[in-house]
């Protein structure tokens, strides 16, 4: 059954990165930046490999600076995670995909970029739900990057413009049902393995043409 997937969850988020991790060098500078990163975890909820997918750099950020080398590393260290589960309810190996700060300061201030996988343009929404409003589902993907078993993601505390619904969870599951290939994933042995990964779609209300023109 579909509802019994569920993603990888960071269980010690407050504790991978503490204040005592941001570089003597970045502080002095008044360096900051949000890195995005991508862990695959385990069926046994240890983080494998980490990769860097992007960086947002704010004032005085230079490329490769520590706290991008750091991030990836301190996650591989110190990431505690809860396996992912497949339609069958049992251990697989999942990703955990998120936005990571580092700054201090005014750096502090800058907001987070909102994670958007797919967006999807509609013609109208629900009652009450904004345009631009997202909805996060697990997804089982092959080995060879095919999606699978699909379903609402099972979420505490919704980030925000997350919401939950079921119907538009269900229609961010078929767009992605029609995808060729998600990319294929490798564990640290160099495999390619099924995994889990939450995504994010993004609804759009489509514009109504200009009847004047």
């Amino acid at each position: 059954m579909a509802g019994a997937l569920a993603a990888t969850a960071l269980m010690n988020a407050d504790t991978v990165i503490t204040p005592d991790d941001y570089p003597q060098g970045m502080v002095d500078a008044g360096q900051s930046a949000i890195v995005d990163i991508e862990v695959l975890v385990s069926p046994t909820g240890q983080p494998e490999t980490c990769h860097v997918i992007g960086v947002v750099r704010a004032r005085g950020f230079v490329e490769q600076s520590p706290a991008e080398k750091r991030t990836c590393s301190l996650f591989l260290k110190r990431g505690k995670f809860t396996p992912a589960r497949d339609a069958d309810g049992n251990a697989a190996y999942g990703t955990y995909r998120n936005w990571v700060r580092w700054a201090t300061g005014d750096g502090l201030d800058a907001g987070m970029p909102a994670q958007v996988d797919l967006e999807i343009q509609v013609a109208a929404l629900p009652a009450g739900v904004p345009s631009r409003s997202r909805v996060a589902v697990d997804l089982a993907v092959s080995a060879d990057g095919k999606p699978g078993p699909c379903a609402a993601a099972v979420l505490t505390a919704p980030k925000p413009t997350e919401i939950l619904s079921p119907p538009l969870a269900r229609a961010a599951c078929a767009t992605l049902a029609g995808s060729a290939t998600l990319g294929t994933i490798v564990n640290f042995a160099g495999q390619p393995v099924p995994t889990v990964r939450r995504m994010t779609a993004r609804f759009v209300v489509e514009q109504a043409p200009d009847k004047t023109s």
